[in-house]
């Protein structure tokens, strides 16, 4: 759900909204790859890091000062990875031959400070590389996209960035306009991995984290496709070597995490989506979490603080215990968006407003601590689990 910049309106994430209304309307309805760095992954049970999914634009407006300070919190809290934008569109926002990594380069930067990793996800395309340069679109030739991942790859490998997300939510059209392709998205995908692969053989490719919408629809205007149909398109579509993990995003507000409701994100992660990786051979590789959060604006969509704090505690023992699971669970997000009380979508921090600290903030610390983090995390496995 972190909303590449330039493509879509300011100031939230990719539309964690359709999400949740989808979950609410089915719920109401029914109610009324091998091992990088020869590092292992931390076993079932085991200690798990934490990370924080933070969209590019909540970071790179930011003053240096008041980024310092940001970051200075993320390491009292534990954090050792964090996932956010690594976007093309302001990357080579001016044309093929011109690159500018100062945005990424400032967050790497200050990650390494605090012993951080970094997981950039890969997207958003500028409009000379667009499908259709009038109107918000992936890319025309997947070829182009290739070549800027390449790029990416020989910038950040010298700085350890070993693992790259496959663009973010792409079964959903707010991040891919103006419908989701999974045909097109595989092409994509495959063509993604060999140019990151021919740069370090030894990284872990993610396919990008999937939306946890649970049908396809509306008819007629596909503006979401259901997490298990898009993934059996994209094997369909002969990617399956293509990502050595998946991303998905298991959202359940208003459920816990462990409530087996067949709408709960965490439900069709544990389930279906499994099953779908099964059936096409792929029992073997790992899910990774690479977004998951509740928002607190109670009454207008939300939950409570005390909600939000026991959903971060349940999802953390739930992901690590899971046999297939790899990386970090990645909560979404550090600090509210804004102070709009109507909308859902501003709410979803471990604070309010810097300094004003939800009760999640205190449990994530209180976790980190308790699950023995190394400094920084070790790299984890792509995770070779069966179910």
């Amino acid at each position: 759900m972190l909303r590449p910049a330039e493509q879509v309106p300011a100031p939230s994430g990719h539309d964690r909204r359709a999400v949740l209304r989808l979950g609410r309307e089915i719920g109401l309805a029914l109610l009324v790859a091998g091992t990088p760095a020869g590092v292992m992954a931390s076993p079932p049970g085991g200690k798990m890091p934490l990370g924080l999914a933070v969209g590019i634009d909540a970071l790179r407006w930011q003053d240096d000062a008041a980024l310092a300070r940001e970051f200075a919190d993320y390491a009292r809290l534990g954090v050792s990875w964090l996932r956010t934008d690594l976007n093309w569109s302001l990357v080579q926002a001016t044309g093929p031959d011109a690159f500018d990594w100062a945005v990424m380069d400032r967050v790497i930067s200050l990650s390494e400070r605090h012993d951080i990793r970094v997981l950039p996800v890969l997207g958003s395309t500028p409009a000379w590389a667009a499908l259709d340069p009038t109107e918000l679109s992936p890319p025309r030739d997947v070829d182009d996209f290739a070549r800027f991942a390449a790029a990416a790859v020989a910038r950040y490998l010298p700085r350890d960035i070993r693992v790259w997300e496959i663009w973010n939510e792409p079964n959903m059209a707010g991040s891919w306009p103006p419908l989701p392709d999974p045909a097109r998205y595989a092409r994509l995908l495959i063509a993604a991995a060999a140019a990151i692969r021919a740069g370090d053989p030894g990284a872990t490719v993610l396919l990008g984290g999937l939306a946890a919408a649970v049908e396809t629809g509306p008819e007629g205007a596909v503006e979401h496709h259901a997490a298990v149909d898009f993934l059996a398109q994209v094997y369909a579509a002969e990617a399956g070597d293509a990502f050595d993990a998946l991303a998905f995003h298991p959202y359940s507000h208003p459920l816990m995490p462990d409530d087996p409701a067949p709408w709960n994100g965490w439900a069709i992660m544990e389930g279906p989506l499994r099953d779908e990786m099964i059936r096409n051979g792929d029992g073997a590789k790992a899910i990774w979490i690479t977004e998951y959060g509740m928002p607190t604006n109670a009454g207008s969509g939300g939950g409570s603080e005390a909600r939000q704090s026991d959903m971060l505690r349940s999802a953390a023992d739930l992901a690590a215990a899971a046999p297939w699971r790899a990386g970090p669970l990645f909560w979404y997000s550090y600090r509210d968006l804004a102070q709009d009380r109507e909308d859902p979508e501003t709410a979803f921090g471990l604070v309010r407003t810097p300094g004003d600290p939800k009760a999640a903030h205190a449990t994530f610390r209180s976790l980190a601590a308790g699950r023995g983090q190394a400094s920084g995390g070790s790299l984890p496995a792509v995770g070779r689990f069966t179910r």
